[in-house]
């Protein structure tokens, strides 16, 4: 199955360093991920094996077409974009039948993520003027201002639970009934298809940028027949802020012996995850 990056060439290496997790975290992952570059030798960054490197014109417009262009419409690719790199596996046989369920399934799903859509995650801040010993804290959003602010995630469409769509090893799946734009950065399979409704838009201009594409996903809504699971089957991190480098991607980077791109380093961090951070690396003072 093909391993969808959206990527761009200052960014290569943190691609490496999504394909060298997803390779050490998920060894049975079976994904050939694809590269774009554009004047950069990707060659001389990734040591991965399973890796096609795609030449594209630095637009995303022409990068999603060049990933894309001889892939079957309705067949499933794993969509995972560099600012969204893997840092723990949760559940390895659920993803391996989500996997197998995606390699199989037929043209009534769009989209099968990997992530619980009600949560929003865990931001930490790094702050220098307290102790180091508070450094890590991790802060939730409290219950109530997660409600406040459910719309970014995904309306309460039901009063109480309802039944999942289907179960995969044990794990029930749920129909997203909430706008597509929900999870749309996770990992996650999908189709070519389903992407091409979203960057091929022709409200979008020819040579748009991440920030005019996250606006037009906001705005936009069309039916899709998306699922997902009620717990993390792994947890992602935010590598980038406003094109700077999460410390805890560049400590990960470091442990798994990669180069860091050449760009500023913030200590602001985002971790999503429902069950505490086991694989996350000690930060350097």
């Amino acid at each position: 199955m093909k391993g969808i990056v959206l990527s761009f060439d200052p960014h290569l290496e943190i691609a490496n360093l999504l394909v060298e997790t997803y390779n050490q975290l998920w060894p049975d992952c079976r994904f050939q991920f694809r590269i774009p570059f554009t004047d950069r030798n990707p060659r001389a960054i990734f040591r991965a094996q399973n890796v096609e490197f795609i030449s594209t014109p630095p637009d995303i417009r022409s990068t999603v077409k060049s990933l894309l262009c001889d892939l079957p419409e309705h067949e499933f690719v794993f969509w995972c974009i560099d600012d969204r790199y893997p840092i723990e596996i949760f559940e390895p046989a659920v993803l391996r039948a989500v996997r197998d369920f995606a390699s199989d399934a037929g043209g009534d799903v769009d989209s099968i993520k990997l992530t619980d859509l009600t949560v929003e995650g865990i931001e930490g801040k790094l702050h220098t003027r307290f102790p180091r010993r508070w450094r890590r804290q991790l802060f939730r959003r409290p219950d109530t201002q997660r409600l406040e602010n459910d719309k970014t995630w995904r309306q309460r469409e039901e009063g109480g639970d309802r039944e999942p769509a289907f179960r995969l090893a044990g794990q029930g799946f749920f129909r997203q009934l909430g706008h597509p734009k929900n999870g749309f950065y996770m990992p996650q399979f999908t189709t070519p298809a389903f992407l091409k409704q979203f960057f091929f838009a022709s409200a979008l201009p020819l040579k748009y940028g991440i920030r005019e594409f996250h606006h037009f996903l906001l705005s936009t809504n069309l039916e899709h027949k998306s699922y997902f699971p009620n717990n993390f089957l792994l947890s992602v991190g935010e590598s980038t802020f406003r094109g700077r480098l999460s410390m805890v991607c560049y400590e990960q980077m470091l442990k798994f012996g990669l180069v860091p791109p050449k760009i500023e380093i913030v200590r602001d961090y985002k971790i999503y995850s429902d069950r505490g951070l086991a694989g996350i690396v000690e930060l350097n003072s």
